[in-house]
């Protein structure tokens, strides 16, 4: 049964991987979901996925109080060549739902930076080459209801996200207006494995809505498969 649920989730990051749009300004990174259940909690982990090398920490600082931190990086060679690096920090507050069972709500909110750069060279069905470029700054809120058993845990993600970029180019526009924007991203997370380390699967939709400014191209889905520690 693990096997199977390892095997359909590595399916669907590959067909993620390969139907990513050929110009990108955004391609979520992991959402930070460490699903604390006790103070003086840490959670550490590493993820691979279409927005590259993802790096998580975490720690509930006092009763139900915590920090978490994030980085991202993606630097992706070929005719249609990525780069990306973001990185973000958040405060937040965690509890159990229901003290009978083990269901946990935390919600985090901060602030994060990212840069993409994004390019495609002239191929069948395209006039021309073409690149899209952002800096940005991103504002966020995420909500994380987690559902956790002995050796499996059951996350759902919602984030929730401002973005104002500070530098937008694409072969589409001449000197656009700075795009501002918000976004969506729901997500599941599953962890499997012993009490302190697990490996994790993260899947998500993201959806973008522009606010002001030109639209402009993001990936719509992402996933990712990593380990995390856990004391």
């Amino acid at each position: 049964m693990v096997m199977k649920i390892i095997f359909s989730l590595y399916t669907l990051l590959l067909l993620i991987l390969i139907f990513s749009s050929c110009t990108t300004v955004y391609i979520p990174n992991e959402i930070n979901a460490p699903a604390f259940n006790e103070p003086n909690q840490f959670k550490g982990g590493i993820a691979i996925g279409n927005s590259g090398t993802n790096l998580q920490l975490g720690f509930s600082f006092y009763k139900h109080f915590a920090a978490i931190g994030d980085i991202s990086y993606l630097d992706r060679k070929s005719s249609e060549p990525r780069f990306q690096r973001t990185w973000s920090l958040g405060l937040g507050y965690f509890t159990r739902i229901s003290q009978s069972d083990s269901m946990f709500y935390e919600v985090f909110g901060g602030y994060g930076n990212g840069r993409t750069n994004s390019a495609y060279e002239d191929q069948f069905l395209t006039n021309g080459p073409g690149y899209e470029n952002a800096d940005y700054n991103r504002y966020y809120i995420t909500q994380n209801i987690s559902f956790q058993q002995e050796f499996i845990d059951f996350i759902i993600s919602v984030r929730l996200s401002y973005f104002s970029f500070t530098r937008y180019e694409s072969h589409e526009f001449i000197n656009p207006v700075m795009p501002q924007a918000i976004g969506v991203e729901p997500a599941i997370k599953i962890r499997i494995g012993g009490e302190f380390l697990k490996i994790k699967f993260q899947l998500g939709y993201n959806l973008i809505n522009s606010i002001k400014g030109p639209d402009f191209n993001y990936d719509r889905s992402f996933g990712l498969i990593g380990l995390e520690c856990s004391f």
